[in-house]
């Protein structure tokens, strides 16, 4: 059988990942000050990121900060991953269009940068033909190669039969623990078993990635993946008496689809609106800003109740008060995702 195999290496070129680089250069230098007095003098378009000090203004305020930033050497740039395409031609040519478009989507708006590793290497396939590319086990994963950080995407056929929104929906998903993987160095550790040092609580890794690709498909499909999906899978008692166990990957014969996982976080969001916290800002603190903390599985109870203000014994304790219905916690349905992370 003859077969294509597409391997694109690709940057994503997305905005400015540090205030200061005005012209997305991902260097602090003279051309970004030179843009920033034009923008003052002529009052022409200009990224946000000319506005060092957030104050909602360019200025010359501005232009004292980047000038203090070249002379000291604090260029804090860092620069997105690339990304290396490999899709193979038993994909439908609409899914593959479709496949870019979300993951310069996705790029966008949850950019992936190199601070723990520089690239990712993504195979695709359709599952009615044999495993492709040698020694890439079939699935839909993120995991570790030889050659660095790999998104495996086994797209089963049937979904393409049915139009299932899973085919797409899978890659926000696989996509987001790339993101997860970027702002949190503990869960680029080995896993497998106990590491004080790395970071793998299931529910807050695998439950938000669900709630992630659901949102994802929402705002872009307008399909509720929630309720036409997620929905039917029971959730398990265990979330009232025993929630602590879906901190393991060994909890998975009882999370159907995740959905269990699924519910703890959504409970999680509704507990820090009752705090007083925008619907926005609270699955902002789930996504971004817990994960930017480092946590790790040593010290991840500490960094629960800095971020979210209560401990996690008390948000189990919680979620006793919540009927096992996952309708009951959904989000909104007009909340998008650039609310939450712009």
């Amino acid at each position: 059988m003859n077969k294509l195999i597409i391997a694109i290496v690709m940057s994503s070129f997305i905005s400015a990942q540090c205030l200061g680089d005005v012209n997305d250069d991902y260097v602090i230098n003279i051309q970004d000050v030179v843009l920033v007095v034009n923008n003052i003098i002529y009052s022409t378009d200009i990224d946000y990121s000319a506005d060092i000090n957030e104050d909602g203004y360019v200025n010359v305020l501005d232009i004292v900060s980047i000038t203090n930033i070249i002379l000291n050497g604090e260029n804090t740039c860092v620069y997105p991953i690339d990304i290396i395409y490999n899709v193979h031609e038993s994909l439908p040519d609409d899914w593959v269009s479709e496949f870019y478009t979300i993951i310069d989507n996705l790029f966008e708006l949850i950019p992936a940068n190199q601070n723990y590793f520089d690239e990712l290497t993504i195979y695709a396939w359709n599952s009615s033909v044999q495993d492709p590319y040698p020694g890439i086990e079939g699935g839909q994963y993120i995991g570790g190669s030889d050659d660095g950080l790999i998104m495996v995407l086994e797209i089963y056929d049937m979904e393409f039969v049915w139009d299932h929104m899973h085919r797409y929906s899978v890659i926000a998903h696989e996509y987001f623990h790339v993101y997860q993987l970027s702002i949190n160095e503990p869960m680029n550790q080995p896993n497998g078993q106990y590491n004080p040092n790395g970071f793998d609580i299931k529910w807050l890794i695998e439950g938000t990635a669900a709630v992630f690709e659901s949102m994802y498909v929402q705002n872009y499909y307008n399909y509720n993946y929630f309720i036409n999906d997620l929905i039917y899978a029971d959730l398990s008692y265990s979330i009232h008496t025993n929630p602590s166990i879906f901190e393991s990957y060994n909890s998975d014969n009882i999370d159907i689809n995740g959905s269990s996982s699924v519910f703890m976080v959504l409970v999680l969001a509704k507990e820090l609106i009752e705090l007083g916290h925008s619907e926005e800002d609270a699955f902002k603190m789930i996504f971004k800003d817990f994960m930017l903390t480092g946590a790790k599985n040593s010290n991840w109870e500490d960094y629960f109740l800095e971020i979210f203000g209560f401990s996690v014994y008390e948000f189990y304790t919680s979620l006793q008060l919540y009927p096992l219905n996952l309708q009951d916690v959904v989000p909104s349905s007009s909340l998008s995702l650039q609310q939450i992370f712009n």
